[in-house]
């Protein structure tokens, strides 16, 4: 110890410094990085949220009591009349491409019903639950949801195959389903019954 200068013992302080700062600047990236993956997360999250709460916004059906028919116009599909038809709405996709890419993603029909559309209490944590039955236009056709239930597949008029598929339950989406008796099977039956035009 007798030997060391007075430099040596700046060399060394210099380097505690150096460790020091290093370290220093390694705890603040983590805690930085953390910061920005919780808000991240946070963000995603109350995206997620703020769709649900929205939810689709969806089309009444068009009734004509004459033809004893219920028309989907915008999907240009119909059924026979009933008190179940006629209180549904539905919104309705045509085919679409995204930019930048070829792929053609199919025709997509949503369901619901008009009071459950329209109750404020249809929608739980990350999840519309006003929709509850819905169909594509695809062959081979998965279900969006792995939740959701095949209700068969149908060929129209026009040549489509139209698959349909219904929610037998949604977590979180009992209450307000019991509250306008949602029965998405029966909605799903139903739409399984309808013919283009």
């Amino acid at each position: 110890m007798s030997k060391l200068q007075p430099r040596h013992y700046v060399y060394a302080l210099l380097l505690l410094l150096i460790l020091g700062s290093y370290t220093g600047a390694v705890v603040l990236w983590r805690h930085q990085r953390g910061e920005i993956n919780s808000l991240s997360s946070e963000l995603t999250q109350l995206a997620a949220n703020q769709a649900a709460v929205q939810g689709p916004s969806y089309d009444d059906v068009t009734i004509s009591p004459a033809e004893n028919t219920v028309y989907l116009p915008l999907a240009r599909l119909k059924l026979s009349d009933s008190v179940l038809n006629e209180g549904l709405v539905y919104t309705y996709t045509d085919p679409y491409t995204v930019s930048g890419s070829s792929k053609l993603f199919p025709a997509n029909l949503s369901v619901s019903t008009h009071a459950l559309a329209a109750n404020a209490a249809s929608t739980t944590r990350q999840y519309d639950c006003t929709e509850v039955v819905y169909a594509d236009f695809v062959t081979p056709s998965y279900p969006v949801n792995p939740q959701w239930k095949s209700d068969g597949s149908i060929m129209l008029a026009d040549g489509k195959t139209m698959n349909v598929y219904y929610a037998p339950r949604i977590p979180g989406c009992q209450a307000a389903w019991q509250l306008n008796r949602i029965n998405s099977k029966a909605i799903a039956n139903s739409l399984k019954t309808a013919t283009s035009y």
